[in-house]
């Protein structure tokens, strides 16, 4: 369920882009998951501590260098390079949260990274920016860093905590809009909106806590990588056009990263 509903929120963010700003879209989106957990919640009580700030200003980072490196790169790009999270989190794991990695994590950490340099040489002949894959991999960075926060807050009630991570992302972008407002609402923007807040918001953010409470981060991380292939097969279908040849080994690189990663962990005869 959680790819069926992230695979599409990256050409409808972009399609969304080109009728509000990146930081007035995002306070829009917040906004209303806001809303939504919190009438889920049934009361209004934000958890303030220490740990559910962190990731909720994680959130808002990750947030702003994903849209603003959607803006610039394609659908498919932004899905490739949000998805070289699981490579970033398995030593942000092991730093914050103390669950051990195996050599074999450690190694297709490595080989995924190599993935995504072979990848980036792509960029350049696709017409996107140098600088729109370092803000989606700065993005992918944030995500790591609040997903490894969700597993720390895992014993909170998991609605409170979401509903206080989406209402402190929305004072965020409300605060900084002001510097980049733009906004030209339509029917399609208001579609667009309603998914990336709703359905990849509300209920995206909150299928991916309850996930992060099940699994350790290493272990689950590295399962959703079927979202960034599921969104290049689709841009394909739905533009015609295939991606580079630098693209397609870069990604089989970093899918071999990600099976290396995945291979016996936590298997206690190659812990470190």
């Amino acid at each position: 369920m959680y790819t069926l509903v992230s695979t599409l929120q990256y050409p409808i963010a972009k399609d969304g882009l080109h009728f509000a700003s990146p930081f007035t879209f995002m306070a829009l989106r917040f906004s209303i998951a806001s809303i939504v957990t919190w009438a889920l919640a049934r009361e209004f009580h934000p958890i303030l501590n220490r740990d559910t700030l962190f990731l909720s200003s994680f959130t808002a980072l990750s947030a702003t260098f994903w849209i603003y490196g959607l803006d610039l790169v394609s659908p498919a790009q932004s899905a490739v390079l949000s998805y070289t999270m699981p490579l970033l989190v398995i030593p942000l794991s092991a730093l914050i949260l103390q669950e051990r990695t195996t050599v074999l994590g450690w190694g297709g950490a490595v080989v995924g990274f190599s993935g995504v340099v072979i990848y980036g040489l792509g960029l350049t002949d696709s017409g996107s920016t140098l600088l729109g894959g370092l803000l989606s991999v700065g993005g992918a960075l944030f995500w790591g860093l609040f997903t490894i926060f969700y597993r720390k807050a895992r014993n909170q009630d998991p609605t409170m905590t979401v509903a206080t991570q989406f209402l402190v992302c929305a004072l965020i972008f409300w605060l900084v809009s002001p510097f980049s407002f733009t906004l030209a609402p339509n029917s399609e923007f208001l579609l667009d909106l309603a998914y990336v807040s709703i359905l990849n918001g509300a209920v995206g953010f909150m299928l991916w806590n309850a996930m992060v409470r099940m699994e350790t981060v290493v272990r689950l991380t590295t399962l959703v990588f079927s979202v960034p292939a599921a969104t290049v097969v689709l841009q394909a279908f739905s533009t015609g056009v295939l991606p580079s040849v630098a693209s397609v080994i870069g990604m089989g690189v970093m899918f071999l990263g990600i099976y290396i990663s995945r291979t016996r962990v936590g298997s206690p005869n190659h812990q470190t």
